[in-house]
């Protein structure tokens, strides 16, 4: 089988890690991968069995036939003799160029719907495309799949969890004597969310001198949150991090992920974060099954100040509660979202899009 796995500038900035082990994971499993990426951006290839081309991202809607072409012919003149059977489409923003790539290769279309505000979107693609052209949805996630089948029960809605290296053993965090990092993740659209948690973070930070606040930079210019350190009082234990999910080396190496937002969104951040032994604290999230209560994160309903408050100072003052939430997220990791358990769950779907039958995995 050969595939087309294509991706936005955005989700190829945030998630290189999960797309460079899904396409090793499917070329291990002998899939013809070639890794289509808008001009300028580059993920590191570490497998000689992936191509990778270039394709023109930004245009006039009117121009994306023509730049759907243009890709496909690229595309097939890598292997002039296999044609790709599948695209596969991360990030939203080019769902319609996907779809006019897949009917310009003669190809089934698999999009990945990883935010429950794709909704709009799937129905959208799949009325645009050709009848000709088998369209599915894959949910990384099973409440997020629940919701599109329920929301939109005409679309073919298959499930295949993200996954992440855990390492052996849970690293420590919190130590005595060190200086603790809170690193405030999300996007920063729900606001008053932002600051019920930001006001709650203060609350706890004023008290402890040996605390120290990281925030994404775009999520904190959404929220104003500089202005509201500033009028909290805690403006110069606070630090912007430009992109975080790209940048994440920095935020793993913190002692806490504090997860404001509850929008349905998945992020190989926070389970790199669960599965390195990082406590996270979340807004209880309807539509993200990867936050269980107590299991895999400290859960607290949105916009709740003092729940905030609460939760944070029991994650910073109860150790044992804490070691025995962060070894248990650890294994949750390490046993549902492995990744070989996304490579599975993808290579499933492709299958059903051809019409074939699934390949057998050993449990």
């Amino acid at each position: 089988m050969r595939v087309v796995i294509a991706a936005d500038r955005t989700f190829a900035s945030r998630e290189r890690s999960m797309l460079s082990r899904l396409q090793v994971g499917l070329a291990d499993e002998g899939v013809r991968v070639v890794q289509a990426l808008p001009q300028g951006v580059e993920i590191e290839q570490s497998s000689v069995l992936l191509d990778s081309v270039h394709y023109e991202q930004v245009g006039l809607p009117l121009s994306r036939r023509w730049r759907a072409t243009r890709a496909a012919r690229v595309i097939t003149a890598v292997d002039p003799v296999a044609p790709p059977e599948i695209v596969h489409v991360f990030g939203g923003s080019i769902w319609p160029f996907g779809a006019a790539l897949a009917r310009e290769l003669g190809a089934a279309l698999v999009l990945e719907a990883w935010r429950a505000r794709l909704l709009p979107q799937v129905q959208h693609v799949r009325e645009g495309s050709d009848a000709a052209v088998p369209t599915f949805v894959v949910a990384p996630d099973a409440r997020l799949a629940e919701y599109l089948r329920r929301e939109a029960p005409s679309a073919v809605i298959r499930e295949a969890r993200w996954g992440v290296h855990a390492p052996p053993e849970p690293r420590r965090v919190l130590e005595p004597g060190a200086a603790w990092s809170l690193m405030v993740a999300g996007a920063g659209l729900d606001r008053r969310a932002y600051v019920a948690a930001f006001e709650a973070i203060a609350d706890i930070v004023r008290g402890r001198p040996d605390v120290l606040v990281f925030a994404d930079a775009v999520a904190a210019r959404r929220a104003e949150l500089w202005l509201l350190a500033a009028k909290l009082g805690i403006r110069e234990r606070l630090s912007l991090v430009d992109e975080m999910d790209a940048n994440r080396e920095l935020v793993l190496r913190g002692d806490v992920l504090i997860l404001p937002e509850a929008r349905g969104e998945q992020r190989t951040l926070v389970l790199e974060a669960m599965g390195g032994g990082m406590p996270v604290v979340a807004a209880a999230d309807p539509l993200n099954g990867t936050l269980i209560d107590r299991r895999s994160a400290l859960l607290v309903p949105a916009g709740d100040r003092s729940a905030w408050t609460s939760a944070l100072a029991r994650v910073l003052d109860d150790a044992a509660a804490v070691g025995a939430m962060v070894a248990s997220a650890h294994a949750y990791v390490r046993d549902e979202h492995r990744p070989s358990v996304q490579v599975r769950g993808v290579l499933q779907a492709y299958e059903a899009a051809v019409g074939r039958s699934p390949i057998p995995f050993p449990s």
